[in-house]
């Protein structure tokens, strides 16, 4: 079923299966609102699947009264069944809401391109390099698809440039002859066509779509983001979500590079996980990215911050002012970016089971 003839289903129209109607449900009897009933819960679990759920978000006509939520981190065990199997008792043990597949493929260095005439020797891979890679999808889709939205990560161009030649050649070799390099990027830039096409024939719902080209703080308000950054992001993103229904826009600061988010609204996706720190230091307004996007938003948590430093009170807390202050109409609650792959498992199960029943209690 696509997505637009899913949002007009009666289903959610008259919310009398999914979960955008229990806020009122619950505080509209008797004016309680201390938590949910037993029966209810167990109605809302039974009645809808995670799919529902985050399918849910993008009916904009009201506030999501559920709120879905997701944290990421890589395993130890890149490929083969081992990473299958850590994939899926991470998904379970957290309670999460949909399978974020890690891309661990890493393309080979080219030590050979010392110029920028060299790009046009940027190889391109098939079967024989992402089938470690497309083997833990394929798994993880048998294992999962019935429950839950699957969701692989799609690396940039610009970080496979950082792969095969450095990030350090990238940018000197852009200054010198960007229309050079971009007969590189195109190259790269099929590599993970393939990679998404494969994945879509895999029977994949959607991606996490990651740009970085505000990495380096040097391109992205500059006349150069234009011809080495944005036609390779828009040609994957045009790729993914003509064959899929649920995308992501994650944009990638890991340094809070970002003050402004503008040059990316023409980005398709079908939600925005923006950065949680501006630049300056100020807090992200995810309203105000709802409003300039369109889209809903999945945030909440900086990657490095109290999610992996505090106690839960201390996470409680931040979730509470995050939820009260500054959580958007249709909401995802997540992290900016890939946490530490310490991170406690049973950590994210408290705040994620928090996170869920956040506005049912709360009203």
């Amino acid at each position: 079923m696509k997505k637009r003839e899913f949002l007009r289903t009666g289903l959610y129209a008259a919310g009398g299966l999914g979960l955008l109607g229990l806020g009122s449900c619950v505080n509209g009897s008797g004016g309680k609102s201390s938590g949910l009933s037993e029966s209810l819960r167990s109605y809302s679990v039974s009645r809808v699947n995670r799919r529902e759920r985050m399918l849910s978000v993008l009916d904009r006509s009201k506030p999501n009264a559920y709120v879905p939520a997701a944290f990421f981190m890589h395993f130890s065990d890149k490929f083969g069944a081992g990473a299958v199997k850590t994939h899926i008792d991470f998904f379970r043990a957290t309670n999460m809401d949909f399978s974020k597949i890690q891309y661990e493929t890493v393309l080979p260095a080219q030590p050979e391109i010392r110029t920028p005439n060299d790009w046009g020797k940027i190889k391109t891979y098939g079967k024989e390099l992402f089938e470690p890679q497309l083997a833990v999808i394929r798994e993880i889709v048998k294992e999962l698809k019935s429950e839950a939205l699957i969701i692989p990560t799609v690396y940039s161009p610009l970080l496979l440039a950082g792969q095969v030649v450095g990030i350090e050649t990238y940018l000197k070799h852009v200054r010198e002859n960007p229309d050079a390099v971009t007969r590189g990027l195109s190259l790269l830039t099929e590599n993970i066509l393939y990679y998404v096409r494969e994945s879509i024939k895999l029977g994949v719902d959607g991606f996490y779509l990651s740009t970085h080209g505000g990495d380096t703080a040097l391109f992205y308000d500059t006349p150069l983001f234009d011809r080495v950054i944005r036609p390779f992001d828009e040609a994957i993103f045009e790729e993914a979500t003509g064959g899929t229904l649920f995308n992501i826009l994650h944009i990638c600061s890991p340094e809070n590079t970002y003050q402004e988010l503008d040059h990316l609204t023409n980005y398709r996706s079908s939600v925005i996980n923006p950065p949680v720190l501006l630049n300056d230091g100020s807090r992200t307004d995810l309203r105000a990215v709802e409003r300039l996007f369109g889209r809903p938003v999945m945030s909440g948590l900086d990657h490095g911050g109290v999610i992996v430093s505090g106690g839960f009170s201390e996470i409680r807390r931040e979730i509470d002012d995050i939820f009260s202050n500054n959580a958007p109409q249709n909401f995802i609650f997540a992290a900016n970016c890939t946490l530490p792959g310490d991170t406690s498992w049973e950590t994210l199960r408290s705040v994620i089971d928090y996170v869920h029943d956040w506005r049912i209690i709360n009203g």
